[in-house]
């Protein structure tokens, strides 16, 4: 089992492109220096309740939410490695396909694909997963505060500091992947650092099509 330093909690929403795009650069920095990840749940849907939002909007984040009380039942029956899974072939249907992950059907195929019980899809219906994923909201603005969306990072297995971001397109790869964690690890173990920011000029420039 991974020494806490080692972990970390990485949580997202399928529907994010920028969630998506960092996730993968996660991955290829999980893989060089043995991170090990935890994929946590985190709403879109749920964190902008009560804002006017444009309907295009609106109708992803509840895709969203569907396909995560999906994975909300898989980490509850299947553990955290199928999380995993599930979320790298939901996230190229998603990004890479332009399906809509929410509905039923592509839900059963995602799970099929994954290897796990179509009849899991279900969920997609059931509010009282909602509250797995409220569960996982609630630690994550608990060390990242209110103003966040995702993608969203906790270090050291939970219990370190936590951030919104990075966000970058494209994803850098190799060495340049691992140089930009451990300036990430560094910013976000600085006391009172708070952002970087500054205006997009590009949108979502994906990777290559994962592999399952």
């Amino acid at each position: 089992m991974a020494r806490t330093k080692d972990a970390v909690q990485f949580y997202w929403d399928p529907v994010c492109p920028w969630c998506w795009i960092t996730s993968r650069w996660m991955e290829d920095v999980g893989r060089q220096k043995a991170i090990d990840v935890d994929w946590r749940f985190f709403s879109l849907r749920k964190i902008n309740e009560g804002r006017d939002l444009p309907e295009r909007f609106r109708v992803s984040h509840l895709m969203g939410l569907r396909a995560l009380r999906v994975a909300a039942a898989v980490r509850e029956q299947h553990g955290r490695e199928a999380v995993r899974k599930l979320y790298t072939v939901m996230g190229t249907r998603k990004h890479h396909d332009q399906a809509d992950i929410g509905t039923l059907a592509e839900l059963e195929s995602i799970l099929h694909t994954c290897g796990l019980p179509t009849a899991l899809a279900a969920a997609a219906d059931d509010e009282t997963w909602d509250k797995a994923i409220e569960a996982d909201m609630a630690s994550a603005v608990a060390k990242a505060g209110k103003d966040v969306g995702v993608p969203l990072i906790v270090l050291d297995g939970g219990d370190g500091p936590g951030f919104f971001g990075p966000v970058f397109t494209p994803a850098p790869t190799g060495k340049a992947a691992v140089e930009l964690w451990d300036a990430m690890v560094t910013a976000g173990r600085t006391e009172g650092f708070y952002e970087f920011k500054r205006t997009r000029t590009s949108g979502p420039i994906f990777g290559e099509r994962p592999t399952v």
